[in-house]
């Protein structure tokens, strides 16, 4: 059983947590949908598809704003109800009170970094795709990329339906093209690429290693690119986001290509990373704040607070989009700007020292 000032403390920060959450994400959601009205279909179906997917998106970009909003909005309401006093009164220390205070808000860190594990993450395609009246929701074309000992090209990619179409799989050897495969489509099984029908045209070298002609062989089944999920080849394309499932999976692929990854560590840390910057505002909030109303100027903290937290939102997704472009590595763009404030806040946990306010 938990102690009454510990479900008293993290029933209240929960409740503000997800009010602010729900009014942050469902206004913003509404204005979104009274943007594009025109564009959706009139059908009652499609436009709460289209409501649902558009406030996951919203919930997954806003989630860590909500976070400190709330612990703000927590903090100084206790602070103006003189609760953090009394319960200071009780002898209850400034850590105690932490881990209720801030508990509420890394459930909601956990709970939304599994659902990015899945489609969640692709709920902004899933709109995107209603909008615009299709089914699928990006059409890829003119991939060309190396896979292996050969590179491949692929003329049209449907990511939704993980058909590939107009393919050709050319063989190196010795830095040379011994031979090429074309296929018209291939389907994902789940594991590789399948295609039906493929024809395959080698070249014939003499003994001294002159080129005499070509062999044409039909194949019937033929498999390439094991591995290779749709999402990974449309990331090759344009660097689109990923569900973090999908960023690992692409991470070892690419990584085993010997091809760059610094998208795939972006999508990341903008998932996993970044929203970690919440938590570590709501820290810097409940240590270096004042208990007592008469040493505290509200004004202020509220302005620090919450101006402070859209600043450094928006400094740190300019670095992030900077580090998808290719600007900056996201190892110092994104995880060491986090690095530092969790290990900021850390040591300010750590060190704490009792004090009367």
């Amino acid at each position: 059983m938990l102690p009454s000032y510990f479900q008293y403390t993290a029933k209240h920060a929960g409740k503000h947590l997800l009010m602010i959450l729900l009014a942050i994400t469902l206004a913003i959601t509404l204005i979104d949908y009274l943007k594009y009205a025109d564009e959706i279909s009139n059908t009652g179906n499609q436009t709460i598809l289209y409501l649902f997917y558009t406030w996951e998106f919203r919930l997954s970009q806003f989630y860590p704003l909500a976070i400190v909003f709330a612990a703000v909005t927590q903090y100084m309401f206790f602070v103006r109800t003189n609760t953090w006093v009394s319960l200071r009164a009780f002898g209850y220390t400034r850590k105690q009170l932490f881990v209720p205070f801030f508990l509420p808000g890394l459930i909601l860190y956990l709970l939304l970094l599994f659902f990015q594990t899945g489609e969640f993450s692709y709920a902004r395609e899933k709109a995107w795709a209603i909008r615009h009246h299709t089914q699928s929701v990006r059409l890829v074309d003119d991939l060309f990329f190396k896979y292996n000992d050969t590179f491949v090209y692929v003329k049209k990619l449907d990511p939704v339906q993980k058909t590939v179409e107009d393919v050709t799989v050319f063989s190196l050897q010795e830095h040379r093209v011994v031979s090429a495969v074309t296929l018209n489509n291939a389907q994902f099984d789940g594991k590789k690429w399948v295609a039906k029908n493929a024809i395959e045209t080698k070249k014939q070298y003499s003994k001294q290693g002159v080129l005499q002609g070509f062999q044409k062989k039909f194949l019937a089944s033929y498999t390439f690119l094991k591995g290779y999920k749709p999402k990974v080849m449309e990331l090759l394309y344009e660097g689109d986001s990923l569900s973090l499932k999908d960023a690992l999976n692409t991470y070892l692929v690419l990584t085993k290509q010997g091809l760059d990854t610094s998208n795939i560590k972006a999508s990341f840390y903008n998932k996993a990373l970044l929203p970690l910057f919440s938590l570590a505002m709501a820290a810097l909030l409940f240590f270096k704040s004042a208990y007592f109303a008469r040493y505290m100027n509200r004004e202020l903290v509220w302005t620090l607070s919450l101006g402070g937290t859209l600043v450094l939102w928006g400094l740190l997704y300019a670095l992030y989009s900077l580090s998808v472009g290719g600007a900056v590595s996201p190892d110092i763009a994104v995880l060491l700007p986090i690095a530092l404030l969790l290990g900021y806040a850390l040591s300010l946990y750590a060190g704490e020292q009792e004090k009367l306010i």
